[in-house]
């Protein structure tokens, strides 16, 4: 009796890796929204800030930069 080897298969990605799809990710892996009530309204916002200059990176340069300059900075 052999044993016959099986083919490798490549895994594809079916999505496009966005911030739609990191906050879907978040949510699936989470169960929900994160923020616990103990933040305060200055962590918050500097989450947030975190959250948008990451997601901004991967903009066009122009866009980008745009971004960082609303945040003042």
């Amino acid at each position: 009796m052999s044993i016959k080897p099986t083919a490798v298969r490549q895994i594809v990605g079916i999505h496009v890796q966005d911030i739609e799809w990191i906050i879907a990710l978040w949510f699936a892996i989470h169960g929900g929204d994160p923020a616990p009530e103990h933040l305060s309204p200055a962590q918050v916002r500097t989450a947030a800030v975190g959250l948008i200059r990451a997601a901004a990176a991967h903009l066009e340069p122009a866009k980008a930069k745009a971004v960082t300059a609303a945040l003042g900075g």
